[in-house]
């Protein structure tokens, strides 16, 4: 059981002077969902009583709103899809209590479902667009620990934008001087290079389709991704990434659960801040993504014995296809017309494609694992079930060398995906999240 026991609404430290109160969107963020980025993270370590456990929310809080202040558009309010009026309203804060339970219990036995429960708000709330941008909450656990979970709106974060946060809110927890030793976010580049169109200043959220689906969590072992990336080498993609050899296995068995009828495509998400010309810092504030594709018709699958590598070669020549033809025109004057094209053929192959169109992102190396409060580095981090169907999110393990993979597909689909021996070869059906020692 999981009950909120405290809710209010954390400001900046120091007001947004006058001429920033005014965060102007780049495209990339105009075209964004509206929908909430969500994210977990588990640390066993924190104080479990006495006077330390009740500084905690104090810390947390104070860290919040300086991070506010250096985050500032976080704290205001979207207006018509171009800007954010910074009006410093401020974050939503959650305190719950955990009953009955402690992290390390917790994590041993992880419910996709039961994690919404330790989220501050929907994750398709309205809200993304229309109210709070950041709203986060602390959930102490009755056995011990914490988990601080963030939810921020795809409209002004992607991934790494997030990160950034959490980090920089990390370390103001820590004090100390750690803020001093972040890069500052970059809020301006983005809108300057990539600036709204007021053609898209009426564009609303749309409703996401949410079907009947299940999501389920898959681990992946360092031993268990060298052995598939050996195995889908090919001479076009002669050593896979770990994202592209797990991306592909995924998407063949999910083909196979469906029985589609040979026609398949993926959409798979890129940061763009290294891809553009000029690259972009890692600091650079937005929704800074794009995507590629790779499409099978009904003759790849008599190409080889082994669909696996051939899967692979379609992700590289993908992507290789993507930095040639559209990533290079997105540093210059054709982004708006670039970012229409590949809107516009998004929705068009969503259409043609339908229930055998996959979209998988990846969150692994943006080092969500180093987000150290003061109780030093997460014990897990993790994301939710969804109610989106096949979709495929792709994070780092713990260790940075394994990943964890979280799919959801319609309801026949997982029933057939998960008894999917290929599948359970090379991954683990939601182990225990528990690394450290056995008890406390």
């Amino acid at each position: 059981k999981v009950e909120i026991i405290s809710k209010e609404t954390i400001k900046p430290s120091s007001p947004t002077p006058a001429h920033l109160r005014r965060f102007a969107f780049s495209v990339f963020d105009q075209f964004a969902p509206s929908v909430y980025i969500p994210l977990v993270l588990f640390y066993a370590d924190a104080p479990r009583g006495g006077p330390e456990i009740h500084e905690i929310p104090g810390r947390m809080k104070s860290a919040l709103s300086e991070t506010l202040a250096r985050f500032y558009p976080l704290a205001g309010r979207i207006a018509d899809n171009v800007r954010v009026d910074c009006t410093d309203e401020g974050a939503d804060y959650f305190e719950a209590q955990v009953m009955g339970i402690g992290v390390r219990e917790f994590l041993q036995s992880p419910d996709p479902d039961v994690l919404k429960l330790l989220l501050p708000v929907d994750i398709d709330s309205p809200e993304s667009f229309h109210g709070r941008l950041v709203s986060v909450q602390l959930s102490f656990f009755d056995g011990g620990g914490v988990a601080v979970a963030v939810c921020v709106s795809h409209k002004f974060a992607d991934t790494s934008t997030l990160s950034s946060f959490l980090h920089s809110w990390a370390a103001a927890a820590r004090g100390g001087g750690s803020v001093a030793e972040l890069l500052a976010p970059d809020l301006s580049t983005a809108s300057t290079l990539f600036p709204p169109s007021e053609a898209l200043s009426s564009l609303r959220p749309g409703k996401m389709l949410k079907q009947k689906c299940q999501s389920r969590r898959y681990v992946f072992r360092t031993t268990e991704i060298a052995a598939l990336r050996a195995r889908a080498a090919s001479s076009i993609a002669s050593q896979p990434t770990r994202v592209e050899a797990m991306s592909a296995l995924i998407w063949k068995c999910a083909m196979e659960a469906a029985s589609s009828s040979g026609r398949s495509l993926l959409a798979q998400t890129v940061n763009i801040r290294k891809r553009t010309e000029p690259p972009l810092a890692p600091s650079s504030v937005g929704c800074l993504i794009s995507y590629f594709t790779a499409k099978v018709d009904e003759n790849d699958g008599h190409l080889e014995k082994d669909l696996l590598p051939t899967l692979v070669a379609k992700l590289r020549v993908g992507m290789e296809d993507f930095l040639e033809s559209h990533a290079k025109k997105l540093g210059g004057s054709e982004s708006f017309s670039t970012l229409c094209e590949l809107n516009e053929r998004a929705g068009e192959l969503m259409r043609t494609y339908s229930s055998s169109f996959y979209a998988v992102t990846s969150w692994c190396r943006f080092g969500l694992y180093d987000v150290d409060f003061g109780w030093g580095r997460p014990d897990w981090t993790s994301i939710c079930s969804s109610e989106y169907k096949n979709v495929v999110v792709l994070t780092d393990a713990r260790d940075g060398e394994g990943a964890e993979a979280w799919v959801t597909l319609g309801e026949a689909e997982m029933a057939a995906f998960e008894k999917d021996r290929d599948l359970l070869r090379y991954a683990t059906p939601n182990p225990s999240a528990w690394t450290g020692p056995c008890e406390p």
